[in-house]
């Protein structure tokens, strides 16, 4: 079954920044696990907020977000 996962969070470095890596150096792995991303964008009222909303295969969202959490938490701080 495909689930959705939305995710909002602050980021530790400029917006602009952040969605290179997610666009470009972290998209060969969501690819990899069959994870589509539906939107990414930042909060029109803190340039700092982020939300990302994906889909794949039940669990496979989890299960990445802990395969690369030191990632992560580099670069954002989960709310």
């Amino acid at each position: 079954m495909i689930e959705t996962t939305v995710c909002t969070f602050d980021v530790n470095v400029p917006y602009g920044e952040w969605v290179k890596k997610f666009d470009n150096d972290e998209a060969p792995a969501r690819s990899a696990k069959g994870i589509k991303v539906i939107f990414r964008g930042v909060s029109k009222g803190n340039p700092e907020k982020a939300i990302v909303v994906v889909q794949a295969l039940e669990s496979v969202i989890g299960k990445h977000i802990q395969e690369n959490i030191e990632i992560f938490e580099k670069k954002m701080v989960e709310t």
